[in-house]
């Protein structure tokens, strides 16, 4: 809401109009038409008696006051002398004008309680603003303290899953074992997207760096999504050096490639294949994760990697998930001075890379 639109469109005391920067009034009170006879063009009806042209008026009209004296011609050709002010505002320049044959104490007076106004919507919004950071700190530390709390309790299930399906069980006892292996690895994920996500609004994400061998990591990352891979009938494939050694943070790495693969399974048709390729380009290295899934729209390329964000694909399709593991996985390896693109085609497939210097512990 402008001032315009409160006592200024009913004010009798001080003519006034709301411009646009050509020059055309696009409202105007009763003062103004009272004054004038007309409101056509701010240009036909503001003649300057000295200082800037009402094009300069118009043009250099900020958030403080700007003012000029000025004749406006009224409808019968007669020209009355005014102080002329001007303020921009969101829908144009908000104009007033007082005849200088009346006493100024009334325009000074409205500009004091407009810029009074001004003060106080400035302050208002300062403490939401404020009320708005306080409140986002407090949801970041309660998925903070909730999703550690959530972990305990879990990974005593994957343990105990885990063990029941080593055993000599039936094959629908074990398949039942394995069905909570991969529930329970699923609310894990989920977990540790909130966690990763909490850390980053909050600033609090650190990376605890050494020597990692990613090929290494590729594997382990395999090996945890094989249960869900068997489960939908995918089948993976690794391709790459059997060694290749970066300075980075270990787990943030392992939660990213998690992401990754448990995106490509998941988003996968049953008998869907999935490629995991390792390479040494340069002083990087680079781990593409390639599927035969659904695909992404490239109309929403550009938001895949916001926070909470679901491809319109994977929600007609009800596949659940958090819409934060892509926006952790980009945030970590940015963190790393790395970078994850995708391309992605609906009915195709996407592919994945993650690119991360290899860096040295002098780095």
């Amino acid at each position: 809401m402008t001032p315009f639109d409160g006592f200024l469109a009913d004010s009798d005391a001080v003519a006034a109009a709301m411009v646009a920067r050509d020059g055309t009034i696009l409202e105007a009170n009763r003062a103004l038409e009272r004054l004038l006879g007309s409101t056509a063009s701010i240009h036909e009806i503001v003649v300057p008696a000295h200082g800037p042209v009402v094009t300069d008026l118009l043009a250099e009209a900020g958030p403080s006051w700007h003012s000029v004296q000025a004749g406006l011609v009224r409808r019968s050709g007669d020209m009355v002398d005014c102080k002329v002010w001007a303020l921009a505002q969101d829908k144009g320049v908000l104009m007033l004008a007082e005849p200088l044959r009346a006493p100024g104490e009334k325009l000074n007076a409205l500009l004091l309680e407009l810029n009074s106004d001004l003060l106080g919507a400035r302050r208002e919004l300062a403490a939401k603003n404020r009320r708005l950071r306080e409140l986002d700190e407090l949801k970041s530390m309660f998925l903070a303290s909730a999703t550690h709390d959530l972990k305990t309790p879990l990974t005593s299930i994957l343990g105990f899953a885990e063990l029941l399906g080593e055993e000599g069980l039936s094959p629908e006892a074990r398949r039942m074992a394995l069905t909570i292996e991969n529930s329970a690895h699923r609310v894990l994920t989920m977990i540790n997207d909130l966690l990763g996500a909490a850390q980053i609004m909050t600033g609090e994400l650190r990376l605890e760096r050494s020597q990692t061998d990613l090929v290494a990591s590729v594997r382990g990352a395999l090996e945890a999504i094989q249960p869900a891979a068997w489960a939908s009938r995918v089948t993976i494939s690794r391709h790459g050096p059997d060694s290749a050694v970066a300075f980075v943070d270990e787990r943030r790495v392992l939660q990213t490639l998690d992401n990754l693969l448990s995106n490509a399974v998941k988003y996968s048709r049953h008998g869907g294949h999935v490629d995991v390729t390792c390479e040494v380009r340069g002083p990087n290295i680079a781990i593409a994760v390639e599927d035969t899934g659904i695909g992404i729209p490239i109309e929403e390329h550009q938001q895949l990697f916001g926070r909470y964000f679901r491809a319109s694909t994977a929600i007609e399709l009800g596949i659940v998930g958090t819409g934060l593991g892509l926006a952790n996985a980009r945030s970590f390896a940015e963190a790393h001075g790395g970078s994850l693109e995708c391309i992605s085609e609906p009915g195709v497939g996407s592919t994945f890379t993650l690119v991360l210097p290899q860096g040295s512990v002098d780095s």
